[in-house]
């Protein structure tokens, strides 16, 4: 989405926020996010049915959210997986199935040519180089199927940065693809920022200079989406459940005006994705209390919708060519979780 470090990130905003806070957290410092039993042999699809319609589906744990995890060998964002619910309004959801295993911070989209994208960190314990790596997967059918995960890479990235996390994913005019994430420096301080690439494919990025947002106190888990004539961007605040997060807004998605703080209220945190339904924005956040959503027509002034739309947290929608939409988050922590099978994270 995040994670979101604050851990995970996709995974705090754990389950909630707690699952991408906790990706946040991790991730600003030497971030880990979630994911895999190992990635699906190469050429075969990963197969996500709609509960909606499916009613055999294995549905997600529905266990009260837990308190926000620590960093740790049995928590670490590896241990959560994606899991995918279907709304006809966006706000009432179905029971959420599997999506991707060992995975956390997701963003998906929906491009001109009516293909699904989705970007998430990753965690296949069967492949050390994308362990803890941004990864992307394609549906070409509305989301029966999908490709399997593959790691993206980002050429020119600075000798003084850590590698991508806590992806977010945008097309462009052109048809290109722009991926937003977060980066720590690895001198100064470590502080993390938000940055970005661009790519023909969605899969081979080239870093584009300079950060994009960069407020003192550092930020993690990323949102961008147009709306109107500009281009909004939300993240976290690196604060737990304050509900205020960062806003700015661009007219050419590089160059970033920061505007006054929006504010979801407390126990809620702006780890998730904006997306555009009906002619406003609506988020999807992680909280306390499970994933909130509110909306807004001018990216500022929000109005929270009533109750929580699922257990879980860093969520990310898109809206299908049908109008039904789709939500993507992390869940809990999985029966088998156990420490990294990796001794060093990645550079």
């Amino acid at each position: 989405m995040g994670t979101k470090h604050l851990w995970v990130a996709a995974a705090p905003a754990v389950l909630l926020a707690l699952a991408a806070l906790a990706v946040a957290a991790v991730a600003c410092s030497d971030r880990m996010n979630e994911l895999s039993t190992g990635a699906a042999p190469a050429g075969t699809t990963i197969v996500v049915p709609d509960i909606a319609r499916d009613s055999a589906t294995t549905p997600a744990p529905s266990s009260p959210p837990p308190p926000a995890p620590q960093p740790g060998p049995t928590d670490g964002p590896w241990n959560r997986d994606l899991w995918v619910a279907y709304s006809s309004d966006g706000l009432s959801f179905g029971e959420a199935s599997s999506f991707v295993e060992r995975a956390g911070v997701p963003c998906i989209i929906r491009d001109r040519g009516g293909r699904l994208v989705a970007v998430f960190q990753w965690f296949p314990f069967d492949d050390e180089e994308a362990f803890d790596q941004v990864a992307v997967a394609f549906s070409e059918d509305g989301g029966t199927t999908w490709s399997s995960p593959a790691k993206v890479t980002v050429a020119g990235m600075p000798a003084n940065l850590m590698r991508p996390f806590d992806p977010t994913l945008v097309e462009l005019e052109d048809g290109r693809y722009r991926l937003y994430f977060t980066s720590n420096e690895r001198v100064g301080g470590g502080r993390p920022a938000i940055y970005s690439a661009v790519s023909n494919d969605g899969l081979a990025y080239s870093f584009e200079p300079g950060a994009r947002f960069a407020p003192a106190a550092g930020t993690v888990d990323v949102s961008v989406v147009r709306f109107g004539s500009a281009w909004h961007l939300f993240s976290h605040t690196m604060e737990a459940n304050t509900g205020r997060g960062f806003h700015a807004v661009s007219s050419d998605g590089l160059s970033f005006e920061e505007l006054p703080m929006v504010d979801a209220g407390s126990g809620r945190q702006w780890i998730g994705n904006a997306v555009v339904q009906g002619g406003r924005l609506r988020y999807y956040g992680s909280g306390r209390d499970g994933i909130w959503s509110a909306t807004s027509t001018d990216g500022g002034a929000w109005t929270l919708d009533a109750g929580t739309r699922l257990l879980g947290g860093d969520p990310s929608a898109v809206v299908m060519s049908s109008g039904e939409i789709m939500l993507v988050h992390v869940g809990p922590v999985r029966d088998d979780a156990g420490p990294s099978p990796f001794r060093d994270p990645p550079p």
